[in-house]
C-alpha cells in the first residue's frame, strides 16, 4: 500500500500537471485569438484577462460547494475533464471565432468597440475551461487536506501549480509549440488534462474526505 506522503507527493504531481497544461493553453491560445485579432500583443493581454476573469469566476462560484462535498476528488477529476474538453473544441471554436471578428470590430470601430470585442470574445470563449481551472485550487485543497497531517495544504499546492504553469510556459513557447505546432500542443496539454483526471478518479474511495 502506498503511505501517506506517496500519496500527498501524487497529488502535488497531479497539480503540476495541471499547471503546466493551463498555462500552456494561455501561450497557445493568444497565439491563436492573434490571427483574429490582427496582432499578438492585443492577443495576450485579451486571453490574461480571460484567464484571470474566468479563475475569479470558478473559485467563486464553485468554492463553497467543493468545500462542503465529501468528494472532493470527484470534484477535482469533473473540473479536469471540462478543461480537456473544452480545450479540445478550441481548436475548432478559436479559427471559427477569428472568421467574425473582423464583422464584430467593423470597417472603423472606435477605440471603445475594439477593445470591447477584443477583450470580450476570448473571455466567453475560454470561460468554461478558465472558470474550471479556477475552481481546481479548492477542489485539490480539500482533496489533499484529508491526507495531509497537518490539514489544509493550500501553500504546497500552490506552489506547485506555480511551478507547473511556470514550466508551462517555457516549454509551449520555446518547444512544444514550434515541434507540434497549434493543433497538436492544445491536444498534448488536454491529455494531460484527462490523465490527472483519470488518476484521481482511480484514487482509493477512502482517502476522500468524510
Amino acid at each position: 500500500m502506498p503511505t501517506r506522503r506517496s500519496l500527498i507527493l501524487l497529488t502535488y504531481a497531479v497539480f503540476f500537471g495541471s499547471g503546466v497544461a493551463g498555462l500552456g493553453y494561455q501561450i497557445v491560445w493568444a497565439r491563436m485569438f492573434s490571427v483574429g485579432l490582427g496582432h499578438e500583443m492585443p492577443s495576450v493581454f485579451a486571453v490574461i484577462a480571460a484567464f484571470f476573469g474566468g479563475l475569479a469566476i470558478g473559485a467563486l462560484l464553485l468554492d463553497k460547494r467543493i468545500s462542503r462535498s465529501p468528494l472532493p476528488g470527484h470534484w477535482y477529476a469533473a473540473l479536469e475533464l471540462v478543461i480537456g474538453l473544452w480545450a479540445l473544441s478550441t481548436i475548432a471554436l478559436i479559427p471559427w471565432i477569428n472568421t467574425i471578428i473582423h464583422d464584430l470590430v467593423g470597417v472603423d470601430p472606435s477605440p471603445a468597440r475594439h477593445w470591447s470585442v477584443s477583450f470580450l470574445v476570448p473571455f466567453l470563449a475560454l470561460l468554461p475551461a478558465t472558470a474550471a481551472m479556477g475552481a481546481t485550487l479548492p477542489a485539490m485543497d480539500r482533496f489533499v487536506s484529508s491526507l495531509a497531517q497537518q490539514g489544509r495544504t493550500i501553500g504546497g499546492i500552490y506552489a506547485v501549480n506555480t511551478l507547473g504553469a511556470a514550466a508551462g510556459v517555457l516549454a509551449s513557447t520555446f518547444f512544444i509549440i514550434p515541434s507540434l505546432g497549434y493543433l497538436a500542443t492544445v491536444i498534448a496539454f488536454a491529455a494531460i488534462n484527462l490523465l490527472c483526471a483519470g488518476i484521481v478518479l482511480l484514487w482509493p474511495a477512502q482517502n476522500e474526505t468524510g
